[in-house]
């Protein structure tokens, strides 16, 4: 076998192929695909496969009778079926002889990765698996998003943590972890932690893919997600799914130092380098324009204690010659020149900020993006939504259908998904009314557009404001030939009671964000 954990992908669609190829060679899988049923069996059957990907519907060779053969010389390698209509007789044959999971075509890369490494895990190959457990390398960047964030191996695995921020030396009370084979989002919960005396803080997912690994250590001893949140804090591995797209809202923290103590700036680096920040050091403020061009950061922290009266005119000079720098003081406590400070227009003033950790409040605000304000009306003013109808660029027809109480046209999700799709500029209707969702409904929907998404509010045990897809859902199989073109969503509501939707804007953005790429995408 080699060092890569092996695919083998077998569809008639080479656009399933080579789908599959791009999705899982970025994983690290040494992936091979066949268009011809016939030459996949052989393949399969003289080959050491970590999983073999299997269409159903071929023209010469159904994949039912393919998993008959490949059972005489494989007996134990994992098959996932990959099916437009998965009927109750084809499964159960499919058991009988031996798949170890289906999925659903049209499938998102989500999907697919969710039942590779979902089969990958609970078959425990460490062959298969061992690409998951490669660290990244030391020097390997941490990209943020909020105060997420993921740093990648050279398989494209990507390690993921935050930066918790606590006051004195208040510990752990609980942490909730996601578990292996979950599909995370961008933006929405990833994982919870409880600190004494505070109340639940929710961390967001920095990436969206699949859940590959959790640091187990931290169920003896959750410590180091405070003590050491970009080290041996790391919270999960994520597979990444749209890695490319996703990592251009999560920008890395470069951080500028003008520091005259070389002792003090050696110190404020390792402790900045802790927080996930790349740090640049400079001793003269005429050396700012020349490394500020090399290092791309528009944050610069001034050490004042070692600048002394000086300092002030310093920042004032800075400031006229660069209007975009964020210029935060770190002050000590017996300095008179805070009103000298003040008047230079600095971003803050911080008062022996490594003290108290303060400093990782301060670079998170200085580093991430103000929040984006939603204009609504009072709730019970605002109109429901039943529906939203666009058609994409792909020409494609996509229904979106909600469940009652979850969409409003003025407010919250339904009012950012529609501000998302509008800026996309796409035609867009809505329907006010909320309609139940039946099988004879989504029937009639299925057979008037190309695609229906169906979002509904159920506790799926996942953290409030998750999202998932349920492949498997039980209406889907009486849809019957328009089962294919639905896709539905569960959303885990929130834990105010008959207040679903009643989740922290930042959620309800990540949403709006999840459910127009959808639309957006099919």
């Amino acid at each position: 076998m080699p060092n890569e954990p092996a695919l083998l992908v077998v569809d008639d669609e080479d656009a399933i192929c080579e789908g599959c190829r791009r999705i899982f060679s970025r994983q690290g899988f040494d992936v091979q695909k066949c268009s011809d049923a016939n030459q996949g069996l052989s393949l399969a059957a003289r080959g050491d496969y970590a999983a073999i990907l299997l269409d159903v519907k071929m023209p010469e060779m159904d994949g039912l009778h393919f998993l008959e053969a490949l059972r005489k010389d494989q007996p134990t390698v994992p098959v996932i079926l990959m099916t437009g209509y998965p009927s109750i007789p084809n499964a159960a044959s499919a058991i009988r002889l031996g798949a170890s999971d289906y999925v659903t075509k049209p499938f998102t890369p989500d999907e697919i990765t969710q039942a590779v490494h979902r089969l990958l895990h609970t078959s425990q190959n460490p062959a298969a698996t061992a690409t998951i457990s490669e660290p990244p390398a030391p020097d390997a960047p941490l990209h943020f998003f909020r105060d997420a964030w993921y740093q990648t191996n050279r398989e494209g695995i990507a390690r993921v943590g935050a930066v918790v921020v606590r006051r004195g030396a208040a510990k752990i009370q609980s942490l909730r972890l996601p578990k292996i084979g979950e599909v995370v989002y961008q933006g929405l919960p990833l994982a919870v932690v409880t600190i004494a005396g505070q109340p639940p803080r929710t961390i967001s997912a920095p990436l969206s893919g699949v859940v590959v690994a959790v640091n187990d250590a931290l169920a003896s001893d959750a410590a180091p997600v405070l003590d050491e949140p970009c080290g041996k804090g790391w919270l999960a591995c994520i597979c990444p799914t749209r890695l490319e797209e996703e990592s251009t809202r999560c920008p890395l923290r470069r951080v500028l130092l003008l520091s005259q103590d070389d002792e003090a700036a050696r110190q404020q680096t390792e402790r900045l380098c802790a927080l996930g920040c790349e740090v640049r050091r400079l001793s003269d403020p005429k050396e700012l324009t020349e490394v500020q061009r090399g290092f791309d950061s528009n944050l610069l922290l001034v050490d004042a204690k070692t600048l002394g009266t000086e300092g002030p005119g310093m920042v004032g000079a800075l400031n006229a010659a660069d209007p975009a720098l964020k210029i935060v003081v770190l002050a000590s406590a017996d300095s008179v020149l805070e009103p000298a400070y003040r008047t230079r227009r600095i971003f803050y003033y911080a008062v022996e900020p490594f003290a108290d950790n303060e400093i990782a409040d301060i670079i998170a605000g200085a580093c991430q993006a103000p929040p984006s304000t939603q204009p609504g009306t009072r709730r019970e003013q605002a109109q429901t939504l039943g529906c939203i109808f666009i058609t994409n660029r792909n020409r494609t027809r996509v229904r979106l259908i909600a469940a009652p109480g979850l969409l409003r046209r003025e407010d919250g999700l339904g009012l950012l998904l529609r501000q998302r799709l509008m800026e996309r500029r796409f035609p867009l209707e809505s329907s006010p009314s909320e309609t139940p969702i039946t099988p004879m409904h989504l029937l009639r929907e299925a057979s008037h557009c190309d695609r229906v998404i169906v979002l509904l509010a159920q506790d799926h045990g996942r953290l409030p404001g998750s999202l998932s897809r349920d492949t498997k859902a039980e209406y889907i199989a009486m849809v019957g030939a328009g089962a294919d073109k639905v896709t539905t969503f569960l959303l885990q509501p929130s834990d105010v009671p008959d207040e679903p939707m009643a989740l922290d804007p930042q959620i309800l953005e990540a949403l709006a964000d999840q459910l127009s790429h959808e639309m957006a995408s099919c």
